[in-house]
């Protein structure tokens, strides 16, 4: 489909509608930035993003999701515009700034969409919080394998790539980075890139980019896998999202959580790849919603 017959698209476009609330909030000793849309009263609905994301990954979810639950997106430990302190970003370190934002926000439990790093921390959260989790989403679900996506050849050339654009957060460099998680390119938006480069544009981020890295670094990797019996120590539902057109590593590692977690199912999805929530939202939300309110 053209840009023209797509029309023009930004976050304002989809969350335009939606009351919400952007704002601050200390957490784990670090502000952090969140969105707050849906009634207060209504169950919540946590929205953590990848690598390096921001909440803005989730403007064409919100909008519907938020219709029936308190939504809370928020800038993960170290990632869009929340504190990032310089040490390394494991991911029970994600885990505990997540729950210490709930507690700062007053939330007792929740269930949870993750995407990429968000599926890993929203499981990591099932297996050692699990009084904190309701349901979980997972999308290009990860957490499981020691190896790194695509092996280590690949992976370096990700890690260069946002190194590349940490040191020059030229728009050629940030959407560069960007177009590797979609599967369409006319998906993304200018607003993804816009946002990511000022965060990139940050003059501390070169310095750390290596920490947003770290699960990359077979020093610290092994300090975030999820073990199998905690995988299937999990209570809460699970759902996960599968990109079938990749069978890609992220794909690999959902169907074998689908023979390891005991409460799980399974939802494909066609033509999207890593951000499957993002590429193809009437489906997700539809998806989403179906599982949550079962």
């Amino acid at each position: 489909m053209s840009n023209e017959k797509r029309g023009h698209r930004s976050v304002w476009t989809y969350m335009m509608r939606t009351p919400f609330e952007q704002n601050y909030i200390k957490a784990d000793g670090l502000r952090t930035r969140y969105v707050d849309a849906g009634p207060k009263d209504a169950p919540v609905l946590v929205l953590l993003h990848g690598t390096g994301g921001h909440w803005e990954t989730f403007c064409q979810n919100i909008p519907v999701l938020s219709s029936q639950y308190r939504c809370i997106a928020l800038d993960m430990m170290g990632c869009g515009f929340t504190d990032k302190p310089d040490k390394p970003y494991e991911v029970p370190g994600y885990g505990k700034h997540v729950v210490a934002t709930m507690d700062a926000l007053g939330i007792k439990k929740a269930s949870f969409i993750g995407v990429s790093l968000g599926s890993w921390v929203s499981a990591h959260i099932a297996v050692f919080y699990p009084e904190r989790v309701e349901k979980v989403i997972m999308i290009a679900s990860a957490g499981l394998r020691l190896d790194l996506p695509g092996g280590e050849k690949s992976s370096d050339q990700v890690s260069q790539a946002r190194r590349n654009s940490a040191r020059d957060p030229s728009w050629d460099n940030i959407r560069r980075v960007l177009l590797q998680l979609v599967r369409d390119p006319l998906t993304m938006l200018d607003d993804m890139i816009a946002v990511r480069q000022v965060v990139y544009s940050d003059p501390e981020i070169e310095k750390i980019m290596p920490r947003m890295l770290t699960l990359s670094d077979p020093k610290y990797r092994p300090n975030s896998i999820i073990p199998k019996d905690k995988w299937s120590s999990i209570v809460a539902p699970v759902l996960i999202c599968s990109a079938v057109d990749d069978k890609d590593f992220f794909y690999e590692t959902g169907q074998e959580l689908l023979g390891i977690i005991p409460n799980v199912k399974e939802v494909e999805f066609n033509n999207t790849s890593h951000w499957t929530h993002f590429e193809d939202p009437d489906k997700f939300n539809k998806v989403a919603l179906e599982f949550l309110n079962y």
